[in-house]
C-alpha cells in the first residue's frame, strides 16, 4: 500500500511538471511572437498572407491564427453603407466585382456582356459599385481613374498617352479601389508588350498610389495578386501562355513593389486559388464560393475594427480587442497586485496590522489558482497574446473524437471492492463526466448545426439537471437541513467562477447558462422542499407539493410578463441587461425533468423503504424494467434522428425522461454494471462545472464562437490534432485545479473555515491552531521566555461541559475524543443524523461533511419522546506554560472571521448577502 501511494505521488508529480512545463512553453512562445512580430498583433498579416482550407470541399478559408467572419447583408450594408466602390482591370476582378455585390444586393444580375464596364447602386444604402473593364490598365477612363485632378493631364508614367479630360469629372473619392491585371499580358505577350510592360505599368501605378502630394486615389487601395491556374484544366492555347513559373514572378513582384505602401494586396487570394485547383471549370476562373470566401477576406480586413467591441468577439483578423473597463481593471488588479502583495505579506510580515487585510497563506493560495486560471483565460480570449480559429464541422473528426473518448472510458475501467448502492456517487461521476466529454466535442467541432447530434445533446444537458432535482431532492428529504449554510455552499460553489469571469471578460451572468440554469432549479427545489418541511414524510403531500411546484414552475417561466418584469426590475436596479426571451427558452426546455428527478428520488426512497428487492416478483419487474428500458432508448434514438432541432425543442421537454430513465435502469440492471465505472470518465466528472464553463475561453475562443489556437505558427494537416492536444491538456489541468480551489474558496467564503493542509500538518482539523518553527539554540538561550505572540491563547470551541476550564495541551486530545464521542452518543439518542433533528451541517456536498457543533445555539433533539439540549459551544483555552519556546510562523484562523469591522460583519449571513450584492450593484451600476 505504501509503495502505492509513493508511486501515485511520483506520477502526479509527473503530470504536474508536464502541465507547468507545457504551460510555460505555450505562453513564452506567444509572448515572443508579440514581441518579435509587433506588426502581426492584430493578425492582418496573417489575414493577407498566409491560411489554408478548413475542409476538402474548399467551402470555409481559415486564416493563420485568426477567425474568419462570414459577411452577410446586414453586417455588410454596416460596413460599407454610404460607399462608392471602384474596380478595374480583367474577368478575375469582375468575379469579384460580382460577388461583392451579391453581398449587398443578393439577386443582381450577373449576366450580360463581359467585356463592357458594369454598374450597381443600393439606393436605401448609399452604395455605389463601379466596374471597369480595362485588362491590360491603358484605357482612357482607367487613366483618368489615376489621375482624379483635371489639372493632371500626362500618363502616370510620363508617357506620351494624352487623356480625355472631359471625362474627369469631380467625384466622391472611392471607398475602395482596387485594380487587377496580368494575365492578358501573359495570354497576349506579342501585342502588350508581356511580362516586362507589366512590370512597367504596375510599377507606375504603385508610384501613384503611394504618392500623398497628389489627390488620393481612394480611402483604401488594393491590387489583385494573380491567380494560380490549373494547368489540367486550361486550353491548349492558355496553357502555353500562362505560365505558372511568370505567376509566381508576377506575384514576387507585386510583393516587392508594394513593400511599405499604402497599397494592400491579399496575397492569400493566390492560395486560396492554388489550393482550391478542382473548384474550377476552364482552370482559370474559379466558383463562387471561392470568390465569396476572397471577398470575406477583403471585408474583414475593411470591417472588423467597426465591429461593436463587446463579446462575443468572433471576428479576429485585423481586430484591434478593446481597453478594458474600470471593472475588468479592478479585477486584473486584484490577480496582479493585491494577491502577490499578500503572500508577500502574509510570509514575511505576518505581524504587520497590513496582515490583517489579507486572508492566510492557505486561502492565498486557492485564491492564485482561481487568479491564474482567469487569467489565463482572459489573455487567451481577450487578447491577441493566442491565435484563435474557426469551427467547421466535420463527421470524421467528430466520429474519431468520439471513439478515442470511449476508448479512454473503457480503458481505465475499474470494478468496485463492495456491492454499491443504486446509482452511486462513483456512477453519477462517471455520467457526469462521459457526458461532458461528449458536450465538449459537440462545442469543439461545431455540431450543433447537425440535428441528429444536437438532437442528444440537448437530452445530456436534461439529465444534469434530472441530477440536480434527484440529489438534492433526496438531501432535503433525507436530511432535512434547510440552513443558510448550507443553500449558500451551494450556490457559492456553482457560482464564483462564473461571476469571476463575468466580470473580468466583461460578459453577461446569463451567457454562462448552465450555472443559472443549475442554480435556478436548485432554488426552486430547495423552496420546494422547504415549504411545510415537517409534514414531507407524507406521502400526499410530498407529491402534491412536487406536482403544484412543477405547474407553478411552468407557468412562472412561459407567462412573458413575469420574467419580463423580473428583469426589468434588475436592469433598473442592477444595471444589467439580460435577455428574457433567451432565459425562458432555456428554462422551459429542461422544466419538467427536474421535477422527474424529484418524484424518481422519491420513489426510489419508497422502493428503499419497502425492500422491494426481497419480493417474490423481483426478478419478474427487473425483467420488464430492462426490457422497457432498452425499447425505450431506442424508440428515443430511432425518433429524434427523424425530426430537425428546431421540431425537435418542441418534443424534447416531455421526453427527456425516456432515455434518462432507460439509461438509469440499464446502467444499474446488473451487479456487474452498476459496480463498474471509468475513472477517467469520472476524473472529468469531478470537474464537470469547471470544464462546462472554462470551455467558454480556454479552450474554444471567443465566447465559444471559435477555437483558441494554442501554437498559431504550425501549419499542414497535422496543425489541427496538435493544438488540439496542447489545448486539451492545459484546459483540462486548469479545470481540474479550479474544481479545488473553487470548492475551498466558496467554503471559506460561508463558513470561515480554512482549506485542509496536507496530512501530518498541524492545520488537519477545523479548529484555530498556531503553526510555529523552533526556536534556534541561540535564539533559546537569549529569549527571557515565550515572545508575546506566543502568550496569545488559542480558542477551540467544542460542545463540551463549560466546566473543563482550563487544560494544558497534553490533555486536548483527550477531552476532544470524549467531546467527539459524547456528541455522537447524543446523536444516535436522537435518531441519527438522517431526521429533522440532526445537527447541521456544512459543506457543499450530500455527505454532510463539516463542523458537527451548531456554532454556540442550542438544539431539542428528539429521542424516545424526551426532548434534550445540546449544550452550547464553550471556549476551551490552551495553556501554553509548558510549551518548548518556539519562533512564531504562521497563525491559521479557520473559525469564524477576525474582529476587524468588515470581517465581522462578513460573518453574519445576511451582511454577506447584502455586502455581496453592494458590490454587484457598484460594479453593475457604474459600469
Amino acid at each position: 500500500m505504501q509503495l502505492s501511494s509513493i508511486s501515485s505521488s511520483g506520477y502526479q508529480k509527473s503530470i504536474q511538471f508536464l502541465f507547468w512545463g507545457v504551460a510555460v512553453a505555450a505562453v513564452s512562445l506567444a509572448v515572443l511572437r508579440q514581441v518579435f512580430d509587433p506588426a502581426n498583433k492584430t493578425r492582418c498579416e496573417s489575414l493577407l498572407n498566409h491560411g489554408s482550407w478548413l475542409d476538402p470541399q474548399r467551402t470555409q478559408w481559415q486564416p493563420k491564427g485568426c477567425m474568419l467572419k462570414t459577411y452577410d447583408t446586414k453586417s455588410t450594408s454596416k460596413c460599407i453603407g454610404g460607399s462608392r466602390i471602384v474596380m478595374l482591370g480583367d474577368s478575375i476582378v469582375r468575379q469579384l466585382y460580382y460577388s461583392v455585390v451579391k453581398k449587398l444586393i443578393p439577386d443582381a444580375n450577373t449576366y450580360g456582356d463581359k467585356h463592357s464596364d458594369i454598374f450597381f447602386k443600393n439606393e436605401t444604402l448609399g452604395v455605389s459599385f463601379e466596374f471597369y473593364w480595362d485588362p491590360f490598365l491603358n484605357s482612357t477612363r482607367a487613366l483618368a481613374m489615376t489621375a482624379p485632378s483635371s489639372t493632371y493631364t500626362n500618363d502616370i508614367d510620363n508617357s506620351d498617352i494624352s487623356l480625355d479630360t472631359s471625362q474627369l469629372q469631380p467625384e466622391q473619392t472611392p471607398s475602395i479601389l482596387l485594380v487587377g491585371s496580368g494575365l492578358w499580358y501573359l495570354r497576349y505577350a506579342e501585342t502588350s508588350g508581356g511580362l516586362e510592360e507589366w512590370q512597367t505599368k504596375m510599377r507606375s501605378l504603385a508610384r501613384r498610389m503611394s504618392d500623398a502630394s497628389r489627390p488620393r486615389l481612394g480611402d483604401n487601395l488594393f491590387i489583385s495578386p494573380i491567380p494560380a491556374v490549373n494547368t489540367d484544366k486550361l486550353s491548349e492555347e492558355r496553357l502555353k501562355t500562362l505560365l505558372p513559373k511568370d505567376i509566381n514572378e508576377m506575384n514576387t513582384f507585386l510583393r516587392e513593389t508594394t513593400k511599405d505602401s499604402p497599397i494592400t494586396v491579399p496575397f492569400s487570394w493566390n492560395m486560396m486559388t492554388e489550393t482550391a485547383a478542382s473548384a474550377t471549370n476552364d482552370g482559370l476562373h474559379y466558383v463562387e464560393r471561392v470568390m465569396t470566401a476572397e471577398v470575406d477576406v477583403l471585408l474583414n480586413f475593411l470591417c472588423n475594427n467597426q465591429l461593436p467591441k463587446v463579446a462575443p468577439m468572433a471576428a479576429t483578423c485585423c481586430y484591434d480587442y478593446p481597453a478594458n473597463h474600470w471593472f475588468q481593471s479592478l479585477m486584473l488588479a486584484i490577480f496582479l497586485l493585491w494577491l502577490p502583495c499578500g503572500f508577500i505579506v502574509q510570509t514575511y510580515y505576518r505581524n504587520h496590522p497590513a496582515s490583517s487585510y489579507f486572508p492566510s497563506i492557505g486561502i492565498l493560495n486557492a485564491m492564485a489558482v482561481m487568479a491564474g486560471s482567469v487569467l489565463y483565460m482572459y489573455y487567451s480570449d481577450r487578447t491577441s497574446l493566442f491565435g484563435k480559429g474557426n469551427k467547421i464541422y466535420s463527421t470524421p473528426s467528430f466520429t474519431l473524437l468520439m471513439a478515442l473518448s470511449i476508448a479512454a472510458g473503457c480503458l481505465t475501467l475499474k470494478k468496485a471492492e463492495k456491492d454499491q448502492v443504486f446509482l452511486n456517487r462513483d456512477q453519477t461521476d462517471e455520467w457526469k463526466g462521459w457526458m461532458q466529454i461528449v458536450i465538449l466535442i459537440y462545442h469543439y467541432v461545431g455540431a450543433s448545426s447537425v440535428s441528429a447530434i444536437y438532437n442528444p445533446v440537448r437530452m445530456l444537458v436534461a439529465s444534469y439537471l434530472f441530477m440536480t432535482g434527484f440529489g438534492h431532492f433526496v438531501f432535503f428529504y433525507k436530511k432535512a437541513d434547510f440552513g443558510f449554510t448550507r443553500v449558500a455552499s451551494i450556490l457559492t460553489r456553482l457560482n464564483l467562477l462564473t461571476v469571476l469571469l463575468t466580470y473580468t471578460m466583461d460578459t453577461t451572468y446569463l451567457s454562462y447558462y448552465f450555472a443559472p440554469l443549475v442554480s435556478f432549479f436548485y432554488l426552486i427545489i430547495y423552496l420546494m422542499m422547504y415549504v411545510g418541511h415537517s409534514h414531507n414524510k407524507k406521502p400526499a403531500f410530498i407529491l402534491t407539493k412536487i406536482t403544484v411546484t412543477a405547474i407553478l414552475t411552468a407557468a412562472f417561466i412561459q407567462t412573458p410578463a413575469i420574467l419580463d418584469t423580473i428583469f426589468s426590475f434588475l436592469h433598473f436596479f442592477f444595471g444589467v441587461t439580460w435577455s428574457a426571451t433567451e432565459w425562458r427558452f432555456r428554462l422551459q426546455l429542461d422544466v419538467w425533468i427536474v421535477f422527474v428527478g424529484a418524484l424518481f428520488a422519491y420513489g426510489f426512497i419508497k422502493a428503499q423503504e419497502l425492500a422491494i428487492s426481497a419480493h417474490s416478483q423481483w426478478n419478474v419487474i427487473m425483467s420488464t424494467t430492462i426490457v422497457a428500458s432498452v425499447i425505450g432508448l431506442f424508440g428515443y434514438f430511432a425518433f429524434e434522428v427523424t425530426i430537425t432541432k428546431f421540431e425537435y425543442n418542441h418534443y424534447h421537454p416531455y421526453i427527456s425522461w425516456i432515455p434518462i430513465l432507460s439509461f438509469v435502469f440499464l446502467r444499474n440492471s446488473t451487479s456487474a454494471l452498476r459496480n463498474t465505472t471509468s475513472t477517467f470518465y469520472s476524473f472529468i466528472g469531478k470537474c464537470s462545472l469547471e470544464t462546462f464553463i472554462g470551455q467558454f475561453h480556454m479552450w474554444l475562443a471567443g465566447d465559444t464562437k471559435g477555437l483558441l489556437i494554442i501554437s498559431p505558427w504550425i501549419d499542414g494537416p497535422g496543425a489541427w490534432t496538435f493544438n488540439l492536444v496542447i489545448s486539451s491538456f492545459i484546459f483540462v489541468a486548469v479545470a481540474h485545479a479550479l474544481s479545488g480551489a473553487t470548492g475551498e474558496l466558496s467554503d471559506w467564503l460561508v463558513t470561515g473555515r480554512e482549506p485542509k493542509q496536507a496530512k501530518g500538518t498541524l492545520a488537519t482539523t477545523p479548529y484555530t491552531l498556531l503553526t510555529a518553527a523552533p526556536l534556534t539554540s541561540r535564539e533559546r538561550e537569549t529569549s527571557p521566555g515565550l515572545p508575546l505572540a506566543m502568550k496569545q491563547t488559542s480558542v477551540i470551541k467544542s460542545p463540551i461541559s463549560s466546566s473543563a476550564g482550563t487544560v494544558g495541551p497534553t490533555t486536548l486530545k483527550d477531552l476532544m475524543e470524549k467531546s467527539l464521542k459524547a456528541e455522537k452518543a447524543r446523536e444516535f439518542e436522537a435518531g441519527g443524523s438522517g431526521g429533522s433533528g440532526s445537527s447541521n451541517t456544512h459543506g457543499c456536498n450530500d455527505s454532510g461533511s463539516g463542523s458537527i457543533t451548531d456554532h454556540g445555539n442550542t438544539k431539542d433533539l428528539h429521542a424516545g419522546g424526551k426532548s434534550t439540549k445540546k449544550p452550547e459551544a464553550v471556549s476551551l483555552q490552551i495553556d501554553t506554560s509548558d510549551v518548548t519556546p518556539v519562533r512564531p510562523q504562521v497563525v491559521v484562523s479557520v473559525s469564524s472571521p477576525t474582529s476587524t469591522t468588515f470581517k465581522s460583519l462578513w460573518a453574519q449571513p445576511f451582511w454577506k448577502v447584502t455586502i455581496f450584492f453592494g458590490i454587484i450593484w457598484v460594479m453593475n451600476y457604474f459600469s
